[in-house]
């Protein structure tokens, strides 16, 4: 068993600068979130956002610095893009992110738990969220429960 050293919370617009910091140590590699948007838009962004009813995020802290962040959204009545029976009954998992020094020890998992239990709160009945097929964090989503939703596949032909 790994013991605890950290604390999860809910997000608030005050943690806006950290996460946007703390997600720019994965660029090139995991910018979906904020691709097209500098540091300052992507802080407006998550502020904007978690002013909304239906979008939350968590914090991992140690010693109240910021060591991983997930946000989510609820899909009921805006499920665009996303063609499955069970889509409004679903809360996306738009990002979450882990310092690269606090891996292995539970944090993910931490998180991932506080947005399974959000997503209870809401009356959802699962958890959505993509990932590249060779991104080694897909591992952690298939030993939680994740399990894979379909195939997408996407085509380029170079002209």
């Amino acid at each position: 068993m790994i013991e605890k050293f950290y604390d999860i919370r809910r997000m608030t617009s005050d943690d806006a600068d950290a996460v946007v910091e703390l997600s720019r140590l994965f660029e090139p590699v995991s910018t979906t979130l904020w691709r097209g948007l500098d540091p300052d838009e992507g802080v407006d962004w998550i502020r904007e956002r978690l002013g909304l009813p239906e979008w939350a995020g968590f914090v991992a802290e140690v010693d109240h610095d910021l060591i991983g962040f997930a946000i989510c959204k609820d899909m009921n009545d805006d499920t665009r893009g996303f063609i499955f029976p069970q889509a409004n009954e679903t809360v996306h998992l738009l990002y979450l992110a882990v310092d690269e020094a606090f891996r292995g020890q539970g944090v993910a998992r931490a998180l991932l738990s506080e947005c399974e239990k959000l997503a209870h709160d809401w009356g959802r009945s699962g958890l959505l969220l993509d990932i590249a097929s060779d991104n080694p964090s897909l591992r952690i989503y298939q030993r939680f429960g994740f399990e894979k939703l379909g195939s997408l596949v996407f085509l380029r032909k170079k002209l």
